[in-house]
């Protein structure tokens, strides 16, 4: 359909798909007014932001049709009915805008057509302070997704040089490749830079460890490696490419995409040959199996400085008769026993014995108290309330009798935008640092820390909230000793009333 106004073509693709016109500008991140003046023609979108806008607004249309109205559109506005895959449809609508846009321009605004390209002959889209940087580019791996089985990422940011939202899109990519797994083989790197002041300590530490802790089957790396100042750069290897600019206030000035295919081939081979020659790898995921042979469990409780944050209940404090219990349940292979039972041996005589500073998630205990659920060395079993029972005691006698031990509980949350997650477990001394991981499909890893600069963050993190003075760190031992038994004293409760129903 030639001669064409753009804004009789967004009325009619609006009738046609029932949608609103305030529905179009929320997918487009404009105010409603901005869709009513196209429309009625009082004005037009800029000439470098119609490739994106006649992008989404094809794409949304698209995904509005039913098969009733799909037939009417394509009847209304003669396009080929053989069309029927949503891709073409959607190209097709696209095409449609894009020429009702030059039509209208040239015959109304003649100075904007010198500023308007179809996308295959344009290099790049720039979004000035751009609000839907993340939607843009799930958008575009899910539009990858739909051509191929495959997915190639690399993200290259300086994590001081950028405010806390940006910093969570990049981490939420995990979650989302995760999802998307059964449609596609991902992966994934991550250049992290360091370099500035560390203001968000802890927001940044807990943010990593949830990126290294969660989904640990998905093939995702993150890499220390020196990167541009206030910039994330977003490559999908040959299909698309995002560089996004900070200003030093950490807001965003402005964001670049490109899917010019040189120009993202070479960008995405120059930050894989950065990666080689400076990058270093944050940590090394291990097979619980793994850790246990090669004495890397032993030789950690036998080292100095001892630090942990416990957000899962574990081995750690249980009474040794009760350790190898459980031990015996769970593991049949000798020499993993054995190994396991010399850690025994170290933690009753050496590491219960020395200086060791102790976080633990009041949150934890009590779920633990309640579900009898425990991670041993990593691997979920289901205790018994007498089990739960001996493990508390234990921990309590701890507190009570060592000098040497200081457990401090942490009863909330350090970073609200957190508290959704599951509580961090990091396990801290002089020379090994190592993060617990999600147990997924019958595996269990640890994540060893390799990367120095990491793990002097990591000792900045703990101590930083070790010496934390909100309410929420508790450090009394009078009143731990008062948590803990009143949670003993509930699940006793909880454990009768079962039983007499039984």
């Amino acid at each position: 359909m030639k001669n064409i106004t753009f804004g009789y073509l967004l009325e009619k693709l609006l009738y046609f798909s029932k949608q609103k016109k305030t529905a179009l500008a929320r997918e487009l991140g404009y105010d409603v007014s901005y869709i009513s003046k196209w429309t009625s023609g009082k004005n037009l979108p800029i000439p470098k932001n119609i490739n994106e806008i006649c992008e989404i607004t094809s794409t949304f249309i698209t995904n509005s049709l039913t098969e009733e109205t799909t037939n009417d559109l394509k009847e209304y506005f003669e396009i080929e009915k053989n069309i029927d895959i949503r891709k073409d449809l959607e190209d097709c609508l696209g095409e449609l805008l894009k020429e009702a846009y030059i039509y209208t321009s040239q015959k109304s605004i003649p100075i904007q057509s010198k500023e308007v390209y179809r996308e295959e002959d344009c290099n790049g889209i720039i979004h000035v302070n751009p609000k839907l940087r993340k939607q843009y580019l799930d958008r575009d791996i899910e539009k990858y997704i739909s051509k191929s089985n495959t997915l190639n990422l690399i993200v290259s940011i300086n994590l001081n040089k950028i405010g806390q939202s940006d910093k969570i899109s990049i981490a939420d990519i995990k979650e989302y490749l995760y999802n998307k797994r059964e449609d596609i083989d991902a992966k994934a790197k991550i250049l992290i830079g360091f370099d500035g002041d560390n203001e968000d300590i802890v927001f940044n530490t807990i943010m990593l460890i949830n990126m290294i802790s969660m989904y640990p089957s998905m093939n995702f790396e993150v890499y220390n490696c020196e990167v541009g100042y206030g910039t994330i750069i977003s490559v999908v290897k040959d299909y698309v490419l995002f560089a996004t600019n900070f200003t030093k206030d950490k807001s965003c000035l402005l964001s670049t995409m490109s899917r010019d295919k040189s120009i993202i081939e070479d960008m995405y081979y120059s930050l894989e040959s950065i990666l080689k020659k400076q990058g270093s790898l944050i940590f090394e995921k291990k097979l619980l199996i793994d850790i246990i042979k090669e004495k890397t469990y032993t030789q950690y409780f036998m080292t100095q400085d001892l630090r942990w944050l416990i957000g899962s209940m574990s081995e750690i404090f249980m009474p040794p008769d009760l350790y190898i219990e459980v031990a015996e349940s769970i593991f049949k292979d000798k020499e993993v026993l054995e190994e396991l039972s010399k850690i025994n041996i170290v933690l009753q005589n050496i590491t219960y014995k020395s200086k060791v500073k102790v976080l633990i998630y009041a949150s934890e205990l009590k779920r633990y108290m309640s579900s009898g659920k425990i991670s041993f060395f990593n691997t979920p079993i289901e205790l018994t309330f007498e089990q739960r029972k001996r493990h508390i005691n234990y921990l309590n006698n701890i507190i009570i009798n060592s000098e040497n031990i200081e457990v401090k509980l942490v009863d909330g949350d350090f970073i609200e935008y957190f508290k959704d997650y599951k509580n961090p477990s990091l396990y801290l001394s002089k020379n090994i640092k190592l993060i617990q991981t999600d147990h997924e499909d019958n595996i269990s890893d640890y994540a060893i820390i390799k990367d120095k600069e990491f793990k002097a963050m990591c000792d900045e993190f703990y101590k930083t909230i070790w010496e934390d003075d909100r309410d929420i760190i508790v450090s009394d031992k009078e009143e731990i000793l008062e948590i803990l038994n009143k949670e003993l004293t509930y699940a006793s409760i909880i454990n009768e009333e079962f039983s007499n129903k039984i």
